[in-house]
């Protein structure tokens, strides 16, 4: 899955999902800073100092096995970007990737984040994913009902795991959506 696919949005306009690239840097960088600067949907309080740094940071991800890095773009611009770790255990994690997403604030509920984890699904099916698991703040209902939606069940909480500015203290939500894995 290694190629470019399209998909049309409300209003007309096209998103372009594919894995990212090295020249992706200052743009993920900057839909970074935009996710950051809510500072209520993840829990980063701040960005890399310069696209050297992010630069940096993006080759490491990209050099790691079965990891995706998928951006999606409208235009020139990322819209978002999600990615697939393995578990960093060897054998022992090898069937559970880790999930994270974020979408520009602007091109949210338009079916970008629904479009990039049919992807994600579809890609860690492919390499013999048998979990994607995440978390997502208790505050953040509407991204709950959606993974809830996307098949996703809560595994458990940590209680008051965060402080989050006007809000006051969440709780971290993990979640996982079960791939054919045959648990007892």
């Amino acid at each position: 899955m290694n190629a470019e696919h399209r998909i049309s949005l409300p209003g007309g306009r096209t998103l372009c999902l594919r894995p990212a690239r090295e020249a992706d840097a200052a743009g993920l960088l900057a839909l970074l800073k935009s996710v950051v600067d809510e500072q209520v949907y993840i829990g980063l309080e701040s960005v890399p100092s310069s696209v050297e740094e992010e630069l940096r940071w993006l080759r490491t991800l990209m050099r790691r096995r079965r990891t995706l890095a998928l951006v999606a773009t409208s235009g020139d611009r990322i819209v978002g970007f999600l990615t697939l770790e393995p578990g960093t255990f060897g054998q022992k994690d090898a069937h559970v990737a880790t999930l994270g997403i974020m979408v520009a604030p602007d091109f949210r509920a338009q079916g970008v984040g629904r479009a990039m984890m049919d992807y994600a699904v579809t890609w860690a099916r492919l390499h013999q994913f048998e979990k994607i698991q995440l978390e997502v703040f208790a505050s953040n209902r509407r991204a709950y009902a959606f993974y809830r939606k996307l098949g996703f069940v809560e595994e458990g909480r940590r209680r008051a795991a965060y402080r989050l500015p006007g809000i006051g203290l969440v709780d971290a939500i993990h979640m996982a959506l079960f791939l054919n894995l045959q648990y007892p």
